[in-house]
């Protein structure tokens, strides 16, 4: 399990972790108090020279929201805050090691 963002009041990206030895990712996107932003969920693979977006999702209201991506092996993933106007927000990512 990895906090990919936390309590995020702001634009800007959140720590990146290595995740090469995972795969079938669950992501979390939590808004603890309501406001909108656009959080991308993003990675990094060999060979690459900049992050791409494997998610991109708007959320305003206090919640959370599941996010899979059954087949994604990366070698790096964060979060990014990509567009903020309010709120504090966190994401969250467990991947499996299974079928790898």
């Amino acid at each position: 399990k990895k906090t990919l963002l936390s309590s995020a009041t702001a634009s800007g990206a959140g720590n990146s972790f290595s995740v090469e030895r995972s795969k079938g990712w669950t992501f979390i996107i939590a808004t603890e108090s309501a406001g909108a932003a656009t959080i991308d969920i993003e990675a990094f693979l060999s060979g690459s020279s900049s992050w791409h977006v494997v998610h991109s999702q708007s959320v305003s209201a206090e919640g959370s929201i599941m996010v899979r991506d059954d087949m994604g092996h990366y070698e790096k993933l964060r979060a990014n805050v990509s567009a903020y106007t309010a709120g504090t927000h966190s994401v969250y990512a467990t991947g499996s090691v299974d079928s790898l």
